[in-house]
């Protein structure tokens, strides 16, 4: 003790710095609780928390409200830091270090057992996290103790979406501050201009009373909520910024859609000198402006929604994008996304792209960082996702492998190889396959790749193996049984295709994924996840459009497998397999066999795959049934979601004749014309059919059809552009 006197005198000497000493109840507890873990007794360490003032500052590196020291020395101990929750992450520092407790999880913490613990040797730590601000968006960051012995920013604990610790308003905003209901119809010119129209997706930021407005309105927002720090004041969530002479020139004169933006918000900035106004740089406002530099209170919130996950960002638009934002600006927020959120429970191998972004955020100065999974439990292993993003968001040097084994070794216990090996598989057949890893995709995609039918069955005989472990617990097998959940859906979701052979769920009259299903919602209802996509869908409302597909999701008609020629070509994003023989893309020339639309597969509510679609165009093309047969109806499927604008059909048309001449005559009566009496409507997400039945049969060996494209969208969907179209499969009876 005397010696540990005799340092710390020597410490106020040499920093005189520490103010008189600071009580905090609560972490004295906390420390005392873990310390009493390890040996069942009580503790006998004697423990200080104070304060250093700014002189320390001077002396050291910029600790913020954050960074800490700790001295120790046999059985004392003091920790320092400029706020409570700074002395707080000294508290978990030093329990990891200097005791040996290892914080694994939100349920898992390893405490080391002992008779009685040794003193302390002379100990200095002095931490400083790489970034000032730290969330991980996910259910397993925001249970309670975790953002704590994590080091997150405090507030984890709030499931809301719009709540983040310190923001009043979170993202998307301009809504919020100027609504549409409230001045849309009195004040269009508010609103941005497209194709010569006001629409009320985006706001005009360049007319003088939409300043006075949001201003005010933001005020009214801070008055509620005093005390926070960050105010966004941000586009909406779509493309359509405004096109207006005023708008556009300050944009031409940016050299990016930024620019009006900047501009704006920079104002907003002076009027409230004391908070963070924060903005997005995303999608079409992602590059910097090139003559407005963000007044020091404006936050750019830069987003890399774009990017391909299966290799990090280093050296692409995104870096590009994030140097020219550094240079005009210290205050950068990284929304940066590590989860597919159409598939939320789907493997997804980013895992060598997580510590080198990371790093390469640090390295442009990037201080605050947003990591976003989902909210949600059980999504794609978010437990070591959050536990790695949480590590390198305060050191981001922390080696990987020992921190995922580390991870592994006590989360699952022996099994921990077995899954690593999992997870390592999975990497290196993606990156074998060479494909992009993007954010909205869904499993099929990588049919040839890492989710390939073999790599599934290899995966889940590695799952088996690894719950078949000897020495592990029953908590350890669950968490492998959660484990391969993602595996389960991913196999679910390849069967759906063609493409998987004897893997696909049509391929023999047994179906061999009835038992995984019930696996899957059984322990979806049990730990979840609770939503599988990000808007919804829930497991059981899953099993019942999957086990509804099974029993209809293949039907056999009088087209079945003939050939079509396409009169328009379904862009090429959406061709789902319209091919010629050799591969190469169909045209409007030949007649072509083995076409999506005629294999006799209907599409899932996922318009990505076993759909066509079409934009803005009508969808038309003579079938040719091989023989003359007779015919009584012609019915198609189309698809509905209006967040993907994809709208059902105006009409579709038929013309039956017995040679291609005469289906394609003008002059020909019309086989029959049917209305969709919903089209433009606000419908429901889901699967529709349009029925087209004959008065009698007709004989006939091709058909003319014809799809009509809604066009523009409705008005009351409120985005300037035009309608998706999407068909699965013409039904001929």
């Amino acid at each position: 003790m005397k010696k540990f006197l005799f340092y710390l005198f020597a410490c106020f000497q040499i920093f005189p710095s520490f103010s008189q000493e600071v009580f905090y109840p609560k972490l004295n507890s906390t420390f005392n609780f873990y310390i009493r873990e390890i040996t069942q007794t009580g503790s006998d360490f004697e423990i200080h928390f104070a304060r250093p003032n700014a002189e320390l500052f001077q002396r050291t590196k910029e600790w913020g409200s954050d960074g800490f020291g700790v001295i120790a020395d046999r059985k004392s101990i003091v920790f320092y830091g400029a706020t409570e929750q700074a002395i707080e992450h000294a508290i978990y520092y030093t329990l990891e270090h200097s005791f040996g407790i290892r914080f694994i999880s939100a349920e898992e913490t390893f405490i080391p057992k002992a008779t009685r613990i040794k003193p302390l040797p002379y100990t200095i730590y002095e931490q400083v996290p790489a970034f000032e601000y730290r969330e991980v968006f996910y259910g397993e960051a925001r249970r309670s103790g975790y953002a704590e012995s994590f080091f997150l920013t405090d507030g984890q604990g709030s499931g809301n979406f719009e709540r983040h610790p310190g923001w009043g308003l979170w993202v998307h905003t301009l809504h919020r501050l100027l609504p549409p209901e409230t001045y849309f119809e009195s004040h269009p010119e508010y609103y941005a201009l497209r194709n010569g129209v006001r629409m009320k997706d985006q706001v005009c930021l360049s007319h003088p009373e939409v300043l006075s407005h949001v201003s005010n309105a933001l005020q009214l927002e801070v008055n509620k909520r005093p005390n926070e720090k960050y105010w966004s004041v941000s586009q909406m969530d779509n493309y359509n910024y405004c096109e207006c002479d005023k708008c556009a020139h300050i944009d031409e004169e940016e050299g990016s859609h930024a620019g009006s933006i900047i501009r704006f918000v920079n104002e907003i900035a002076k009027l409230f000198p004391d908070k963070v106004i924060s903005t997005l740089a995303y999608q079409y406002s992602r590059t910097a402006p090139k003559v407005t530099k963000p007044l020091p209170n404006v936050n750019i919130m830069l987003c890399t929604i774009e990017e391909n996950r299966s290799k990090s960002l280093i050296g692409t638009g995104f870096e590009k994008d994030l140097a020219e934002w550094s240079k005009i600006s210290q205050n950068i927020l990284i929304w940066d996304y590590v989860i597919n959120f159409s598939h939320m429970v789907m493997p997804f191998p980013n895992w060598p792209t997580l510590q080198e972004n990371i790093q390469l955020f640090k390295k442009y100065g990037v201080n605050m960082l947003f990591e976003q999974g989902y909210n949600n439990s059980s999504s794609e292993m978010q437990e070591l996702r959050c536990f790695l993003l949480s590590k390198w968001m305060w050191d981001p040097t922390f080696d990987a492998d020992s921190l995922t084994q580390l991870f592994l070794s006590n989360y699952y216990g022996a099994a921990g190889p077995i899954i690593k090996e999992i997870l390592d598989q999975e990497v290196s057949e993606l990156q074998k396959s060479g494909k992009s890893l993007t954010l909205y995709e869904p499993p099929v995609t990588h049919i040839k790749g890492y989710l390939s039918p073999a790599n599934l069955r290899w995966y889940h005989a590695m799952f088996e193996k690894a719950k078949n472990t000897e020495g592990l617990t029953a908590k350890q097998i669950e968490r492998i049984e959660m484990a391969q959940q993602s595996m389960r859906y991913a196999s679910l979701e390849i069967s759906k295709s063609p493409d998987a052979g004897t893997d696909w769920c049509f391929y023999s009259t047994d179906n061999p994924y009835d038992q995984m299903m019930t696996d899957f919602i059984r322990l979806a209802l049990k730990n979840g996840p609770k939503l599988l996509h990000e808007i919804k869908l829930s497991p059981k409302e899953y099993e019942q459009i999957t086990r509804d597909y099974w029993k209809n999701g293949k039907v056999k008609h009088l087209g079945s497998n003939t050939a079509m020629k396409y009169l328009t070509v379904p862009n090429n994003s959406y061709q789902d397999g319209a091919k010629k023989p050799d591969g190469s893309t169909i045209d409007t020339i030949d007649f072509y066999r083995n076409q999506p639309l005629l294999n006799e597969i209907k599409g899932t509510t996922d318009y990505q795959y076993n759909w066509q679609g079409w934009q803005g165009r009508n969808a038309a093309f003579i079938i040719d049934l091989g023989k003359m047969d007779s015919i009584s109806t012609v019915q198609l499927n189309f698809l509905e979601n209006s967040s993907a604008w994809i709208v059902g059909p105006k009409s579709f048309q038929v013309r039956i004749g017995q040679t291609e001449t005469e289906v394609l005559s003008e002059q020909a009566s019309p086989t029959g014309i049917l209305i969709n009496p919903n089209a433009g409507n606000q419908m429901n997400p889901g699967i529709y059919t349009l029925k087209l039945s004959l008065d009698q049969k007709i004989a006939g060996r091709y058909l003319f059809v014809e799809v009509n494209n809604l066009g523009p969208l409705p008005k009351w969907r409120g985005v300037d552009g035009n309608a998706w179209l999407f068909i699965d499969e013409i039904e001929i009876h």
